[in-house]
């Protein structure tokens, strides 16, 4: 697994990149729409750092209470070589919350969501 990014609640995308660009980070792509994960998407760059903003449709009840609870930094992502094989072996220790499924942001490639005891959520990309 490498480390890819962290996932960052939004509810205003625009003030949001404002407040991240105060301190070094630049649009990295175009706003994505992904209609199957229910989100906006706005990746921002700062040297390596990478921190992918997201505003939940207003469907994405999940991730709208997480926003409610002011839960802003909510998830790290990791791209491993192999989802499936990487799922068989963390869903011993955690809960899975999104099964495998093609996500826009990364070219359809798929992304799981599992959720850790403390309720820290971890995302996988798949290679």
């Amino acid at each position: 697994m490498k480390f890819h990014h962290i996932g960052y609640l939004t509810s205003n995308i625009n003030l949001t990149i404002k407040d991240f660009k105060s301190i070094g980070y630049k649009k990295k792509k175009s706003l994505i729409v992904d209609n199957n994960l229910k989100v906006k998407i706005q990746f921002l760059m700062n040297g390596n750092n990478i921190i992918e903003l997201i505003k939940p449709h207003n469907k994405n009840h999940g991730l709208l209470s997480l926003l409610k609870k002011k839960q802003y930094a909510y998830h790290f992502a990791y791209k491993v070589e192999n989802l499936d094989k990487s799922l068989i072996s963390l869903k011993k220790r955690f809960k899975i919350i999104v099964n495998p499924v093609p996500a826009k942001a990364f070219g359809g490639k798929k992304v799981a969501f599992l959720k850790m005891k403390n309720d820290f959520i971890i995302e996988l990309i798949q290679s």
